[in-house]
This record gives C-alpha cells, sequence and structure tokens, in this order.
C-alpha cells in the first residue's frame, strides 16, 4: 500500500527511514509536486513549463532520505569538445541529453528537477526551445531562460547553466 504525505507526518524519523528505498522513492516524488507552486490560480500561456516557486520541505526530505543534486552548466558540446547538432533544434536535444545524461548518473531525472536556468543565444527560438523542454521535463520546476549574445564557444546555441534535482539515498 502506497504511503502519503499525511502518513509520513506522522511517522518519526527512524519510522520513516526504516521504509524501503522504493517507499521513501514514491514519497519523494509526492514532496517535490507537493513543493511545486503558481503565485496566482490565473491559467497563462505558460501552463506545464514552470512553476513559481518551490518549498523545499527540509523536514519531509530528511525522513525519506533526500539528496539534492546539482548538475553543473552544459551545452551541445560533447565531452570532445565537439558541437553536436547543426541546428538550433539539434543543439537544444543535445543539452537536454547531456543533462539526461547527468542526472540518471546520479540517480534521478528530469521528473525531479525542481530548479532549471537556460541560457539561449538566440531567443527568437523560445517556442522552439519550449517544444524540445517539454520533450525532456514532465513537471515543471522553476525555470529561467535568459537571452545572451555569446557562450564559450560562438556556434554554441545553448548552455544549461543551473539544473537542480532530487534523488533518494540508498
Amino acid at each position: 500500500m502506497p504511503y502519503t504525505l499525511a502518513d509520513l507526518d506522522e511517522m518519526s524519523l527512524e519510522q520513516a527511514q526504516d521504509l524501503s528505498f522504493t517507499d521513501r522513492d514514491q514519497l519523494l516524488d509526492l514532496i517535490i509536486a507537493a513543493g511545486r507552486h503558481q503565485s496566482t490560480d490565473i491559467d497563462s500561456y505558460r501552463v506545464g513549463l514552470y512553476c513559481d516557486y518551490f518549498e523545499e520541505d527540509l523536514l519531509r526530505m530528511h525522513k525519506v532520505g533526500a539528496i539534492k543534486v546539482h548538475c553543473r552548466g552544459t551545452t551541445s558540446s560533447g565531452f570532445d569538445g565537439l558541437i553536436v547538432g547543426e541546428s538550433n533544434e539539434e543543439q537544444y536535444r543535445a543539452a537536454f541529453r547531456h543533462v539526461q545524461t547527468h542526472l540518471e548518473a546520479a540517480g534521478t531525472s528530469f521528473s525531479r528537477v525542481v530548479t532549471l536556468v537556460v541560457f539561449l543565444t538566440d531567443m527568437d527560438n523560445w517556442s522552439l526551445l519550449n517544444e524540445v523542454y517539454r520533450e525532456f521535463v514532465p513537471n515543471p520546476p522553476c525555470r529561467a531562460v535568459i537571452g545572451t549574445t555569446g557562450l564559450a564557444q560562438s556556434p554554441l546555441a545553448i548552455e544549461i547553466v543551473e539544473c537542480i534535482a532530487y534523488r533518494v539515498r540508498d
């Protein structure tokens, strides 16, 4: 039987940490979902793209053994320094795939991302970025997209500057 946040709130720290990894992992998803908020009930064009703020419930996270994961700034450049993709769309996908690799190596995924900051060299590609973003990011984190005149290598079109997610300790 899956646990609820109310169940978790009633547990002592020791009881919660004695739960199986699977139970704690499922509870972490509930904690993250409960932490995502909008400032208003008014629907806007941004629905599903990002939340306005995230409340990090440290007590609940401590009970399930949550670990915060920070990914480094990531571009469409591979580990060999060569840029992956010739079009902006290909570069966007490559950058998101690279972050996905980091998240998976850390034992988490895009579904648990709570903060995402992206630099774009061409803000006219806002809708294209959102299209690719939706392929990877199922739950809306706090997000900022910032236009810039250039990145480390002149042909780069995107850098995912900050990505924060959570996972449950083993």
